[in-house]
Order: C-alpha cells, then sequence, then structure tokens
C-alpha cells in the first residue's frame, strides 16, 4: 500500500511541476518583447521563435488592419491570446504570424514573391509608429 501511496505522490507532483512549467512558458511567450525595425533596407523581426528580414525592395504591400482575418494554425504556438508561428490567414493565405490577438492594430505584409506576415508589436502605438515608418520607406 505504501508503495501505491508513493507512485501517486510522484505523479501529483510531476503534475504540478509540468503545470507550473507550462504557466511559466506562457507567462514568458504573452510578455516577451516583439522587436522590429526597417534598418539597412529591410523590414526585420523577431520574437521568440519567429524571426524575418525582408527587403524593402522586395515589399509588394503594407497594411495596417485594425482587426484580424481569421486564422487557421499550421504549425506553431496558438496559447490564450498569442498566436506565433506559420497561419493560414483568410485573405492572405500561408503567413508568417507572431500577434497578440487582444491587441490590435496588426501590419500586414506582402512580399513580391507572394510571402505574407503579420504581426504585431507589445504596444499599439508602437505598432502603428512601425506602420508609418515602413509605409514611407516602401513608398
Amino acid at each position: 500500500m505504501k508503495e501505491r501511496k508513493s507512485s501517486s505522490n510522484a505523479r501529483v507532483v510531476f503534475t504540478v511541476i509540468l503545470l507550473l512549467a507550462i504557466a511559466a512558458f506562457i507567462l514568458f511567450a504573452v510578455f516577451s518583447p516583439r522587436r522590429a525595425e526597417v534598418s539597412d533596407g529591410a523590414l526585420h523581426f523577431k520574437h521568440l521563435f519567429t524571426k524575418f528580414d525582408v527587403p524593402l525592395a522586395d515589399i509588394a504591400s503594407v497594411e495596417l488592419l485594425e482587426e484580424l482575418p481569421p486564422l487557421r494554425k499550421i504549425s506553431g504556438i496558438g496559447v490564450y491570446f498569442l498566436s506565433e508561428g506559420k497561419y493560414d490567414v483568410e485573405g492572405y493565405g500561408r503567413c508568417t504570424v507572431s500577434v497578440d490577438q487582444a491587441e490590435p492594430p496588426y501590419i500586414a505584409v506582402t512580399d513580391s514573391a507572394g510571402a505574407g506576415y503579420v504581426f504585431s508589436l507589445n504596444a499599439p502605438e508602437d505598432t502603428r509608429a512601425l506602420y508609418e515608418e515602413l509605409a514611407q520607406a516602401v513608398d
């Protein structure tokens, strides 16, 4: 009977540790900064496992989206309100996505080869400022 109780306690401890690790990862993912800049003739973006560099000369369109189009995850992270990875985005096709769904607006970029990127920064005012800078740089 002691063996059964001991293995039961080990399972409970393991489960609690696992749940705490998952919660810590979610908090880290949600609150880690999304970084983007326009420099050296390209748009540079980085957050967690998503990184891309798009030369300004290859950008076909830039849009500021007040509402996020419907997303369908292909691969990546989809926890709470964070979506990051490869997604099918309605109206844009397969895109690299890194957004906080609770914090509009979002920037949608399509390059001349048809690749799409939908992303946002941590603060709406930062996303708007980057959009303005990017739109001017692409014109």
